[in-house]
């Protein structure tokens, strides 16, 4: 099962409707993609470098392309 799957159905279960979880769905899917540019750098992001993570990420830039950006 997909993540953003597994977490639009644990939403569902947790008693959010279709609303609360169209609306932060995308939100949880960015945080959890800034996560994994953390792991794949290997190491803790500045301020600066969480920033530009965030913004790449809103741009619609893949975990691997905000990496190499790093």
């Amino acid at each position: 099962m997909e993540v953003e799957e597994l977490m639009r159905a644990t939403l569902r279960e947790a008693g959010y409707g279709p609303d609360a979880i169209g609306s932060a769905l995308p939100r949880i899917m960015r945080i959890l993609d800034a996560e994994d540019v953390r792991i794949a750098a290997g190491r803790t992001l500045s301020r600066k470098e969480r920033e530009y993570v965030r913004v790449q990420l809103e741009l619609g830039l893949s975990v691997s392309e905000v990496v190499a950006g790093l």
